[in-house]
């Protein structure tokens, strides 16, 4: 940029000087110089290298358990190219202006196609992947996926086929509703929490986790955090969790709330897999109704 701005000022002083008709074989009066120069309608058109940039055109396709050999519809992208072009004058005070507009290039058109593995996915897993053509490039990326897959590509001009080959199979987020409420109640001193598993026969041979956050439901008031507790359990198609007030680790300072009268309480709960069936990220459940105690 700066071998730029040395260009348009070395042009200007010599256009100037052309202009203001200086006899170099006399004395001169530079500030008669500067005058005349100023003065002078001196424009300096110089264009500057184009900037291009180009859209990108994705279209997402999800596959299920039951997609397994499907060949996907044919979907059609397109990507424009735009280039920005701009030339250098002369403003006030001789100082350099440029001016930029932009304008389309190059269009790129294609039809892509998917044709997945025959492969098995667990019931509640989702594959997607994204096809996306910018320019004259068209590329297939995972976005979320059951197995490493290899691609390959086939086709003709304006048209890509990706063939997918299925190889080993990596783990998935677990599936936000494969664990439910059951029921939340209280008696003699404890809370009792049970919770439903869905994919109990598919996940048979691991572990769960399931943490339980108790609040009191403070009804003008933002709701006092009481404690909370994780218990982890074989995989089974329900789970009980009976806890009393003092078992949770309580929070560092412990405000009292200053309500009287009935004491309304419900959780916030979530839980993860534990084992290689699934990834061992945290599913966050909504609350439980209140009960009162």
């Amino acid at each position: 940029m700066k071998k730029i701005m040395l260009a348009v000022f070395a042009a200007t002083s010599l256009l100037a000087a052309a202009n203001a008709q200086v006899n170099f074989d006399q004395g001169v009066n530079v500030n008669d110089f500067i005058g005349q120069a100023v003065v002078s309608d001196v424009q300096v058109p110089m264009a500057l290298p184009g900037r291009t940039h180009t859209t990108r055109d994705c279209v997402r396709f999800t596959f299920g358990p039951e997609d397994s050999g499907a060949l996907t519809r044919k979907v059609y992208m397109r990507s424009q190219e735009y280039v920005t072009e701009c030339h250098t004058t002369v403003g006030p005070n001789n100082q350099p202006v440029q001016n930029c507009s932009e304008r389309p290039g190059m269009t790129w058109y294609e039809y892509g196609q998917i044709k997945m593995a025959e492969r098995a996915l667990l019931p509640w897993e989702k594959e997607s992947f994204d096809m996306c053509l910018q320019g004259p490039w068209l590329d297939l990326y995972v976005n979320a996926a059951g197995y490493r897959y290899t691609a390959k590509r086939s086709g003709g001009p304006g048209f890509t086929l990706f063939t997918l080959t299925s190889h080993e199979k990596t783990a998935m987020k677990a599936d936000e509703d494969g664990l439910n409420y059951a029921d939340f109640s209280y008696a003699d001193g404890k809370y009792t929490f049970k919770v439903t598993d869905k994919w109990a026969k598919e996940y048979a041979g691991e572990k769960v986790a399931i943490k339980v956050e108790l609040y009191k439901d403070n009804a003008l008031f933002f709701d006092t955090f009481k404690g909370e507790k994780e218990f982890t359990f074989d995989t089974a198609e329900g789970y009980t969790m009976v806890f009393a007030e003092d078992e949770l680790t309580k929070p560092e300072a412990d405000p009292a709330d200053g309500m009287r009268g009935s004491k309304k309480y419900f959780l916030k709960w979530g839980f993860k897999r534990v084992g290689t069936i699934s990834k061992d990220n945290f599913v966050k459940k909504d609350k439980t109704p209140v009960i009162t105690r």
